[in-house]
């Protein structure tokens, strides 16, 4: 063998022994996993889920590319607590985060509860399986330094801490009407954080959306050699009685500012799912598209400028249909079936079970939690079914009386027992904080009827 067929073999050999040492290829790696979460968004604000007014072409093809869950729901009608439970697998009441004096069902800014650091999230559990960790857009589980994100297993954050409406003119109007218990006269302009800087204040609402699907794709990029969990938390629609979007999308729908609001997060979606797609990650990274709760909605009959959960009876911020059911998309080619439904109970609460199995880890098992590993459901395997066959459910506390008096205006829907914990002081022992009824069947609630005074 000649000097040069000698070099030539030596430096072929090394690179093959380079390559084999390298980041694996996708396949061989556990599974991203993305949560694409908007707002007050409403069950039947989307097209697969039934609108024919907003205009939906990429969760169209996500439907068409993955599953449906028809029955998929969110533990609380209002953000905080049904946030609590996705990113710790337990009902809020169990973690003190369904109510608290000052704040009532929501925090509001400056608040001095949150989500306790003792209790493990989804990322920190990710984060122990070796994953890198991203949330984007509204947090909502306590703004003060120890309860931000970046002290609940993210690696990085960029967002808002709260609502979009929780600005410093609204808690200025407030003050006004007496809302001192909230030290709303000290509310900061919204701000818009980086980690643990405010970095923009007030923050521009109108470019939220577009903006958290450009840091997303940054994300995904960063990240792509190595697994990751990315919650893309999107503050739109939001709570504002008309949400924000960015000039590409504003006044373009056929439902005013609520409309433009859901096509421009129909728009990030497809940003983020053409950007694993290019980066060949569509096959390993698992994408669940859904809602915190259900949309706000209009007292008008037909007017839905504050969103739509039809077919489903009620309103958001309610233990209704329409407040706690919500629309959900799985998505991941070649593991998902295509073009499927699922009918199956499921929750929010399932999600930090689910992914922490699916990355080859196992979920604390030094506390109680609520939630389930669906991915049986998740993949349609023959004769799967969620173990649970019962929810409980947050009921406003100002209706709770009446709701003990049989006047229903909390629209009751599930329980389940035991549902008040010892770990909550707020509601520990106190069950009047929940609504009590009996499940009729997968798609027959008891509904009392509304007081009409």
């Amino acid at each position: 063998m000649t000097e040069q067929a000698f070099i030539r073999k030596a430096l072929s050999a090394a690179l093959l022994l380079l390559a084999a040492c390298g980041s694996k290829p996708p396949a061989a790696r556990p599974p991203n996993f993305i949560i694409l979460w908007c707002d007050n968004l409403g069950y039947g604000d989307v097209e697969p889920f039934g609108s024919n007014l907003h205009r939906t072409p990429n969760l169209n093809r996500m439907a068409r590319e993955g599953r449906r869950f028809t029955d998929f729901y969110s533990t609380s009608g209002v953000c905080t607590p049904s946030r609590a439970s996705l990113m710790t697998g337990a009902y809020p009441q169990r973690i003190g985060m369904a109510y608290n004096e000052r704040d009532q069902h929501v925090l509001r800014p400056i608040s001095p509860y949150g989500l306790n650091p003792d209790e493990v999230t989804v990322a920190e559990a990710l984060k122990q399986q070796g994953y890198a960790t991203g949330i984007l857009g509204k947090w909502h589980l306590g703004d003060q330094l120890e309860f931000l994100p970046t002290r609940q297993g993210f690696d990085y954050y960029w967002g808002v801490p709260y609502s979009d409406d929780m600005t410093q003119e609204q808690g200025q109007r407030i003050a006004l009407r007496g809302g001192k218990t909230m030290d709303a006269d000290r509310w900061p302009p919204l701000p818009l954080m980086e980690n643990e800087t405010v970095i923009e204040a007030p923050t521009d609402r109108n470019t939220l959306t577009k903006r958290e699907a450009e840091h997303a794709v940054a994300f995904i990029e960063k990240h792509r050699d190595e697994p990751f969990f990315l919650f893309v938390s999107h503050a739109m629609p939001g709570s504002t009685p008309t949400p924000f979007s960015s000039e590409t999308f504003r006044g373009k729908s056929q439902n005013g500012p609520w409309g433009d609001a859901v096509e421009e997060l129909d728009w990030a979606a497809g940003q983020i799912l053409d950007k694993l797609v290019e980066l060949g990650l569509a096959e390993n990274t698992l994408v669940i598209w859904t809602s915190d709760n259900g949309a706000p909605i209009n007292r008008e009959p037909g007017n839905l400028a504050r969103g739509s959960n039809l077919p489903l009876y009620g309103p958001g911020y309610s233990t209704a249909e329409g407040g706690q059911r919500i629309p959900m998309i799985a998505w991941m080619p070649g593991t998902i079936p295509a073009g499927t439904t699922e009918q199956e109970l499921a929750s929010t609460l399932d999600i930090l079970p689910t992914f922490v199995h699916m990355a080859g880890g196992k979920p604390p098992s030094d506390r109680k939690l609520d939630g389930y590993d669906i991915r049986p459901l998740l993949v349609g395997e023959p004769g799967a079914a969620n173990p649970r066959t019962r929810l409980s459910c947050t009921s406003i506390a100002s209706n709770c009386k009446r709701c003990e008096a049989g006047l229903g205006s909390c629209f009751s829907r599930l329980i389940i027992s035991n549902a008040t914990r010892t770990s909550s002081p707020e509601t520990a022992g106190s069950p009047s904080c929940l609504t009590w009824s009996r499940m009729l069947g997968p798609h027959t609630m008891s509904r009392p009827s509304i007081p009409t005074s």
